[in-house]
């Protein structure tokens, strides 16, 4: 699934265990669900972190950064 539909779905989740008006059982299982989906939005938030490292590393290797005057 692609991580905004994630992050919609965790937001319906999180919307859902504020109205409580949920059994607990079905809270509990709701909650447990929501933390897996928010660990799962992570990782592939920290996969997004380390690609766009790699990309500005290897940008760094292709050009050159001096400073200039602007005087």
């Amino acid at each position: 699934m692609p991580i905004d539909t994630d992050l919609k779905r965790l937001e319906e989740m999180t919307k859902r265990l504020e109205a409580n008006d949920l059994p607990l059982e079905d809270a509990l299982s709701l909650f447990e669900e929501a933390l897996s989906l928010a660990k799962k939005i992570k990782d592939e938030l920290d996969r997004a972190r380390l690609k766009v490292t790699q990309v500005i590393d290897g940008a760094k290797e292709a050009f050159s950064l001096q400073d200039f005057d602007l005087q």
